[in-house]
């Protein structure tokens, strides 16, 4: 099997957990708990012997998860120097979550953000849940409005990074 270290933060809270993983089940280690899980299909996991419905969409550092109705949001872990992060790739895409209705968004074209700002708020499934920036920089295209139904994944939001 395969580990990965995760820093998950929710809310306040930071939580460091592991998955361990070979083909498409594994154990997921939070707390001091294991917990078993099996990838059915692109949208299903079995944990625990219960079948869920699931959405993951990666970011540069971070995989933001929706998993029945609810979205997570998880930090991967820093394993490299600081030297060696600032030369990958930054994307400034900001994604759906989830199939869903945009609600609203807290910024316009050409506002500046910051890295994890809520820039916009979309429903599913009647839970709200925040859109963040996923880099410092200025908005530079809005792609959508309010009212708007997207799908998983589809881009929001382009943020650029400062020149």
């Amino acid at each position: 099997m395969t580990p990965r270290e995760l820093h998950w933060r929710i809310g306040d809270h930071d939580i460091f957990c592991r998955i361990e993983e070979s083909k498409d089940q594994g154990i997921f280690h939070i707390s001091g708990t294991a917990i078993p899980f099996r990838v059915l299909d692109t949208s299903h996991i079995e944990i625990s012997g219960k079948r869920h419905r699931f959405y993951v969409i990666h970011h540069r550092d971070s995989v933001t998860v929706w998993l029945d109705g609810h979205t997570y949001y998880l930090q991967r872990a820093k394993k490299t120097t600081q030297s060696q992060a600032k030369h990958g790739p930054a994307t400034g895409e900001v994604r759906a979550l989830m199939p869903g209705k945009l609600l609203r968004f807290t910024v316009d074209n050409g506002d500046a953000v910051s890295e994890k700002q809520i820039v916009g708020i979309m429903e599913s499934m009647k839970m709200e849940s925040a859109l963040f920036a996923p880099i410092s920089g200025r908005v530079a295209e809005v792609r959508f409005k309010p009212g708007d139904v997207v799908e998983m994944g589809d881009v929001v939001m382009v943020i650029e990074l400062p020149s």
